[in-house]
């Protein structure tokens, strides 16, 4: 089984070759359900189980009920009418990120612990628990601690600012999965000293067109791409990664063999212009 504990939030992504300072800009925008935690729930193909929050305004009971749709899914309910919904907004220019916003706030401040833990329950030594660093820093802590001697557990950054401020409780972890901004963010030092350091098993550098670096007890991989992908919107491209990346691992594939297989499902993907 694998648990993912996380954010969803309904997606506006824009698109345009490039955009303009300070002017409307006609675009093709796009609206749907994202957010990490549910890309990475959406897009894995082993037995799982998503655990967020949401509120009770119109936005939010549209996503709850596409949510419900998909089965597998708990949702801690927010009472609190002022709560608003979980949104992300992006600007994808020529297929790569310019700038997006987030709030994320219903999950930050919403989700908690003991929810969490419920829907959770004990999970054993095969498993995985996926967590997004969308979570309050109290949640996220508190769900390594008791779990990391346990099970898998997996560290989603989600965004430079985000990775930071949950730095010290990455602590015994089996995988973390930043971009290299992400990466410098959590540590000064090398990877590889990062992760001893930590007692983290895996850490899994993804750098765009450049492809991935594996960082495990074994040195260090390089994974280049098997073909570089044009695509207008790359959204969720690195949540498919680890999606399949841990779908892989779930089945027994040893992890560098599970990073060549994700690597080519992403490709895949953009290549075919799939959403991610």
């Amino acid at each position: 089984m694998v648990f993912v504990v996380g954010a969803v939030a309904i997606d506006l992504i824009a698109m345009r070759a490039k955009f303009l300072d300070g002017t409307s800009n006609p675009s093709d925008i796009r609206v749907g359900l994202g957010g990490v935690g549910y890309r990475i729930f959406s897009n894995l193909e082993v037995p799982r189980k998503f655990i967020t929050a949401l509120a009770g305004d119109p936005i939010s009971r549209w996503a709850r009920d596409a949510l419900e749709a998909d089965g597998g899914v708990a949702i801690q309910r927010v009472k609190d009418k002022d709560a608003g919904p979980p949104l992300y907004l992006a600007l994808m220019e020529s297929g790569s990120l310019k700038v997006a916003a987030s709030d994320f706030r219903i999950v930050e401040q919403s989700l908690s612990v003991s929810f969490a833990v419920q829907q959770i329950g004990e999970p054993g030594p095969t498993d995985f628990l996926v967590l997004d660093a969308n979570l309050s820093t109290e949640v996220l802590a508190e769900l390594v601690r008791k779990y990391a001697r346990s099970t898998r557990v997996v560290f989603e950054p989600v965004s430079v600012e985000k990775s930071a401020r949950h730095a010290q409780a990455l602590r015994g972890l089996f995988l973390v999965t930043p971009t290299q901004e992400e990466m410098e963010a959590l540590a000064k030092d090398g990877c590889q000293d990062y992760r001893r350091s930590r007692g983290i098993a895996n850490v899994l550098v993804t750098r765009g067109k450049d492809g991935s670096w594996l960082y495990d007890e074994d040195g260090e991989q390089h994974f280049p791409p098997e073909r570089i992908v044009e695509a207008p919107d790359t959204t969720g491209a690195g949540d498919l990664l680890l999606a399949s990346l841990v779908s892989c691992l779930h089945a027994g594939e040893p992890i560098r063999a599970a990073v060549r297989s994700a690597m080519r499902r992403v490709e895949q993907g953009l290549q075919t212009g799939d959403p991610l």
